[in-house]
């Protein structure tokens, strides 16, 4: 079961960024599964480890593409990841302290903000770009 649908309008025209994205939805889709199927608590743990660890990455490439290409609103959208991170320590947070309602509390920022974060803010340098060959 999936609660996170890649659609092609999610799409930046960036290869790895597309690559990157359907990397997060599958994170977050291997928790719904697990969820739904009565095993949230015991992937939890993995899944925001995981997550932890591919943001990073992801945030680290897109962060590179701004500065290579010097993009304007390089500077709001690094917030928004910053702001991500910080979720996901509090969300480490309160697994570490077995809050009952931690997964689906979990499930539902991070498939909201991953969906509007691609729509918007990740849409939002797609022209700019391409306009500096970054495919």
């Amino acid at each position: 079961m999936t609660i996170a649908n890649w659609k092609p309008e999610y799409s930046v025209s960036v290869k790895s960024i597309d690559e990157d994205h359907q990397k997060l939805f599958d994170l977050i889709n291997q928790l719904f599964d697990s969820m739904t199927k009565g095993r949230g608590k015991e992937i939890i743990n993995d899944i925001i480890s995981e997550l932890e660890k591919y943001v990073v990455f992801h945030f680290g490439r897109e962060e590179m593409y701004f500065r290579v290409t010097n993009y304007p609103f390089a500077s709001q959208h690094i917030k928004e990841h910053q702001y991500f991170k910080q979720k996901v320590v509090e969300l480490k947070k309160d697994i570490a302290s077995d809050k009952g309602t931690v997964a689906p509390d979990v499930l539902g920022f991070l498939s909201d903000w991953l969906k509007n974060h691609i729509a918007k803010s990740d849409k939002a340098y797609e022209d700019h770009f391409k306009r500096y060959g970054v495919v």
